[in-house]
């Protein structure tokens, strides 16, 4: 930042210290940066006009950063996982992902900036609105994501408080449904589930009758794979866990595409268009339940089956090198989309691959999930634990991967004194993470849950143990909550003046403390 009331010329080389950051910015009285550059996308223009377009992929950030402001600014609460419990025709954070155009913060009255100016503008609808991009379908479809960010940035935040679990005893004859994710068109074969609790029966049905069933190990996402669907079948999620069954999961019923795409299936596009040499996968935005190929210069086709608006795809000529270029294209119900027009061509390597890190930092003896992130896009990520070894490796197109599981490979959840460890390469390999060997579940410290606006039907989760179980509870000690992942399904909706309060389980052990909101009157 310039200090305040100075300019420069434009091309007449300026030293460093003429510029001021971090607290210093304070003092500078030009206003609360933190509170417009929020979230993990730094740009409050859009990064497609001309003084940013080809320098997207080099300032992106590789993850959720902590700005250096001072204690009374904003500090980018987040990122809001408001979003994937919220259906819509089209999705904002098909785009707004991590690794990608960057996640959303958590919107409140705490952040007028990002709200008012930056979100809002982009979403105006007059002649300056910038979303959606050109391309991605009129801003109608988006409607349901563009409210719920609304909604949070209309809420006035009341930060929750760190209570003890005195009373607040699991109800072992309840556990919540899974989501459904949503639209679901005819003609798909797999269905997508989220917030199955670990090792939980997940069972599809259409029409009243299982159509497919599978064992969670990712409350993010799990596919289910059903018979070919057809428009108006009514399609319903469950989860039985130790034995317990969950209640059904809100219906949703099976579209006609062309419904909603009136003019054909739209050309896919390849996002995150950072593809480096020596990868093997992209990924690609698509429309849920369709058929996506990727080619790899005009040839080498490979195909795969979507059950949510984004495919990670491996390529038909792989690994990739410098120059190659891709493009793709979908289908559903015979209606072939345009092939992308825009090559997307691999580059170089990194100079430097990082160390891959584990998010939380610290792990825990029951833990069955662990979340891998500082990926560079494409890399060949190996886990491994110190005594038994090698654990399994992922590979993603972004520069994240939820919920990796450790308790498969190693036929049992963490040990006490576990130590993991990750190292991921392209053409070349990078350093190990350092990671504390795990510690006694007892030191589980409580969930974080943002505050509910009245009529919710479910909780986001902020900050929790991968794979944890969280618990929800409302004033009176009944458990309404009981799931997994970044939003929790509610046995009811929340009503004005409802005190809620979250704990979260890794095998037997409860966190130490639960955290506490009230939903505004």
């Amino acid at each position: 930042d310039n200090p305040r009331g100075k300019t420069f010329q434009k091309n007449v080389p300026v030293a460093i210290d003429e510029f001021v950051g971090g607290l210093d910015l304070v003092a500078n009285a030009q206003g609360v940066c933190s509170d417009c550059h929020a979230g993990e996308d730094p740009y409050v223009i859009h990064p497609d006009n001309p003084p940013f377009v080809g320098i997207t992929p080099d300032i992106m950030p590789t993850g959720w950063y902590r700005p250096l402001v001072d204690a009374s600014w904003p500090q980018n609460p987040g990122p809001t996982n408001a979003l994937d419990a919220e259906a819509s025709t089209q999705r904002c954070d098909s785009c707004h992902r991590a690794g990608s155009a960057g996640r959303f913060p958590d919107g409140s009255s705490q952040l007028p900036g990002w709200c008012g100016t930056v979100f809002g503008t982009a979403v105006g609808g007059g002649a300056t609105n910038t979303m959606p991009p050109a391309g991605l379908g009129p801003q109608s479809d988006y409607a349901n994501h563009i409210k719920a960010i609304k909604n949070l940035c209309n809420r006035t935040v009341k930060p929750g408080v760190v209570v003890p679990t005195t009373g607040l005893a699991d109800n072992p004859g309840f556990v919540s449904p899974p989501y459904l994710f949503d639209p679901i068109y005819a003609c798909g074969t797999k269905v997508g589930v989220r917030s199955g609790i670990y090792n939980a029966k997940i069972t599809v049905t259409v029409n009243g009758t299982p159509a497919g069933s599978k064992i969670a190990k990712n409350p993010n996402l799990e596919e289910i794979t059903v018979p070919p669907l057809i428009v108006g079948d009514v399609v319903v999620a469950t989860q039985e866990f130790a034995g317990v069954p969950s209640g059904p999961s809100a219906s949703v019923t099976v579209r006609d595409h062309k419904v909603d795409y009136p003019g054909g299936l739209p050309m896919p596009a390849l996002d995150p268009e950072l593809v480096y040499q020596c990868a093997n996968l992209v990924a690609i935005r698509n429309v849920p339940n369709a058929t996506v190929t990727l080619f790899t210069n005009g040839a080498f086709p490979s195909s795969g089956v979507a059950s949510t608006d984004w495919t990670g795809l491996f390529g038909g000529k792989r690994p990739f090198a410098i120059g190659d270029a891709f493009t793709a294209e979908q289908s559903l119900c015979a209606d072939t989309s345009p092939r992308s027009t825009k090559l997307v061509k691999a580059v170089a390597e990194p100079a430097t691959i990082p160390a891959p890190t584990f998010n939380p930092p610290m792990i825990y003896s029951g833990q069955q999930l662990t979340t891998l992130e500082t990926l560079v896009h494409g890399s060949i990520a190996e886990v491994r634990e110190m005594t038994a070894g090698p654990l399994g490796k992922v590979q993603t197109p972004v520069s994240w991967w939820p919920n990796f599981d450790v308790a498969t490979p190693l036929g049992r959840p963490l040990n006490l004194s576990d130590q993991l460890r990750a190292q991921q390469s392209l053409c070349t390999k990078g350093p190990d993470s350092p990671v504390p060997p795990a510690v006694r579940c007892e030191a589980l410290p409580p969930p974080r849950i943002s505050q509910p606006w009245p009529g919710a039907t479910y909780v986001v989760v902020l900050e929790s143990v991968p794979g944890a179980r969280v618990h929800i509870f409302d004033a009176s000690s009944t458990e309404i909550g009981d799931g997994s992942g970044t939003f929790i399904v509610l046995s009811r909706a929340v009503v004005p003046g409802d005190q809620l309060t979250a704990l979260q389980q890794i095998g037997e052990c409860r966190s130490r403390g639960a955290y506490q909101v009230n939903v505004p009157k």
